[in-house]
């Protein structure tokens, strides 16, 4: 299950938004070791206070934080824009209301495993169906991101390669690459169909428009 939230909710759901931001900790500084900003036991950084919004993943039967990411604006601060433009190569910076930028994609390190019968990761897929959902009920036309090569792979496997907007380079101890995505309903469907997912996964149908007015 997929839940969104956007600024407002550290107000109305304070422990969602901890166990969000002491999970990409656990992942990003404990685990990966990238140079990322630590407040206690949260990594933060200052495009989470650009007004983003959050996907969440859950377990239905639990009801356990499983995975996360950010989303925000293209025509706004942006990681691909702001942070990493070498990625983009030679072309233009994306500055498009239609064009939004995914980034701190992460799954709990202790649930990474729990994949389907097809060795996708349940969570993972969840979270880009999610976006996909998202997407698709706002009109946007595609969604970027920075990662690194070996999430690329990932997302391959789920159905979702995307294209490389420039050549992959390396940033510190890895090989980060910029990917595009366009939304459409067949890459949707292509997605769910990969990981065996029936159905719509966000909790309660939104555009991008209402989450973040919510």
């Amino acid at each position: 299950m997929i839940r969104i939230f956007n600024r407002n909710s550290r107000k109305q759901y304070p422990q969602d938004i901890d166990a969000m931001f002491k999970l990409r900790k656990r992942v990003f500084h404990d685990l990966l070791k990238w140079d990322v900003s630590v407040r206690g036991d949260w990594e933060v950084d200052h495009y989470d206070d650009a007004n983003p919004l959050y996907v969440l993943s859950y377990s239905d039967q639990t009801g356990r934080l499983r995975g996360s990411l950010r989303l925000l604006p293209t025509l706004g601060p942006n990681m691909l824009d702001d942070t990493f433009p070498i990625l983009l190569g030679d072309n233009p910076e994306v500055r498009d209301a239609s064009v939004w930028e995914s980034s701190r994609f992460c799954i709990d390190p202790e649930i990474s495993q729990d994949r389907g019968s097809n060795q996708v990761t349940i969570a993972a897929a969840e979270l880009m169906c999610g976006v996909g959902e998202l997407g698709l009920s706002s009109g946007l036309s595609h969604i970027v991101t920075v990662t690194d090569v070996f999430l690329e792979r990932m997302f391959r496997r789920m159905g979702c390669p995307g294209e490389r907007i420039g050549d992959p380079q390396r940033i510190g101890s890895l090989y980060a690459v910029a990917v595009a995505w366009e939304v459409t309903t067949e890459l949707l469907e292509t997605m769910k169909a990969v990981a065996q997912i029936g159905g719509p996964v966000l909790e309660r149908p939104m555009s991008l428009k209402t989450a973040r007015a919510a």
